[in-house]
């Protein structure tokens, strides 16, 4: 094993830990390897499956995560290990490879994964299962919509603290004089900030109103359907 795909291993599998560790409703199950290449786990997110025609919810996932030899320049091989209806999850493979980046963390995967799961994320153009895209379209009111989130919870209230801390930094340095030729920009008027929200499949990047928190928000890109957050 190379020294470059050695260290990858177990950064991912350092970074993974502590996810788990964070977050309540996701769980390690198995890694296998040393640095560990396969993986199993366990999300505990409501969600549908198809049982004798019938749609059913579902509260626990397994999910198998394989490293391939020549990752990270190729995506994770991820599939499921429990039936579930999504019209981007398939038996045999989980829709994470559109728009792969090697420099993508393998948290990063389980954290898309676990929003796919949730229907807070999803897209019916290019579906691996066809018969749940068409559901899909044709259900909107029946989707479970888990508004779990997948950012772990201790990492979410760190990052809020840095923003109340810049913010509080900003308030308190002194006002910079204006430069000529320059359009100001909605976000640089005082107490006001404009959210941006990034599509989590083609990582395309969206300056959002506040009526549009909450909602839910297809992608220009894409055509990802994704579910934007309260706050």
């Amino acid at each position: 094993m190379s020294t470059v795909r050695l260290k990858r291993l177990t950064a991912d599998h350092n970074r993974l830990k502590e996810y788990v560790r964070m977050h309540p409703r996701v769980r390690l199950i198995q890694a296998e390897g040393d640095p560990p290449e396969r993986y199993q786990l366990e999300y505990r997110i409501n969600s549908v499956r198809m049982v004798d025609d019938e749609i059913q919810g579902v509260k626990s996932h397994l999910v198998e995560i394989i490293l391939p030899r020549n990752y990270p320049r190729t995506p994770p091989q991820c599939r499921m290990l429990t039936p579930v209806f999504h019209p981007n999850i398939a038996p045999h493979a989980i829709c994470v490879g559109d728009h792969w980046s090697s420099g993508e963390p393998l948290a990063s995967i389980v954290t898309r994964i676990g929003e796919l799961l949730a229907y807070q994320v999803y897209n019916v153009k290019s579906p691996l299962n066809g018969e749940a895209a068409r559901w899909v379209e044709q259900n909107q009111e029946k989707l479970p919509l888990d508004p779990v989130s997948l950012l772990p919870e201790e990492e979410s209230a760190a990052n809020k603290s840095k923003q109340v801390a810049n913010t509080v930094e900003t308030n308190n340095a002194p006002a910079s004089k204006p430069t000529t030729n320059s359009t100001p920009q909605a976000s640089d008027t005082p107490g006001q900030q404009i959210p941006i929200f990034t599509c989590p499949s083609c990582q395309k990047r969206y300056r959002l109103k506040p009526h549009m928190l909450g909602q839910q928000l297809q992608c220009k890109k894409c055509d990802t359907v994704f579910v934007l957050p309260e706050k």
